[in-house]
């Protein structure tokens, strides 16, 4: 008799639950949808919808020809040029100055190994001929 009572308290919970999260989707879809005025919208004005999003893309380029991972035991960058690439790049690393550390000119599938920088941020822009294809930042922590 006893197990019978916990597992009836056991339905009634879950059915609880589920109507408590069925009560919360209906107000957090409802809050999701625009307002609307209805005066504007009798008197034949133009309702303004927003259309456009602020995104923010986290990679800095999406056709990347090259390919920057670090090294943590040795504190270096490793470079591979992609495999993808049919030219010759030019992969250049600048200081926040502009001052030119490091230069390399890669084929498909070369590597690269950057070492013996300071701890900073510094600049690198990949050139395929007269192109700039990549640009951004590494970090050496």
């Amino acid at each position: 008799m006893k197990h019978i009572l916990q597992h009836k308290r056991h339905v009634v919970f879950f059915v609880f639950s589920i109507c408590v999260c069925l009560l919360y989707s209906s107000i957090a879809k409802a809050e999701s949808t625009p307002y609307i005025n209805l005066g504007e919208y009798a008197h034949g004005l133009k309702i303004p919808v927003k259309t456009k999003f602020k995104t923010r893309l986290f990679a800095p380029n999406t056709i990347s020809t090259v390919k920057i991972y670090p090294d943590f035991v040795k504190r270096e960058m490793h470079v591979i040029a992609k495999k993808k690439n049919k030219k010759v790049v030019d992969f250049f690393v600048f200081d926040m100055q502009g001052t030119l550390l490091f230069n390399k000119r890669m084929k498909a599938n070369d590597h690269a190994k950057i070492q013996n920088l300071h701890r900073g941020k510094y600049l690198y822009r990949v050139f395929a001929g007269d192109e700039e294809t990549t640009a951004g930042e590494i970090e050496f922590r």
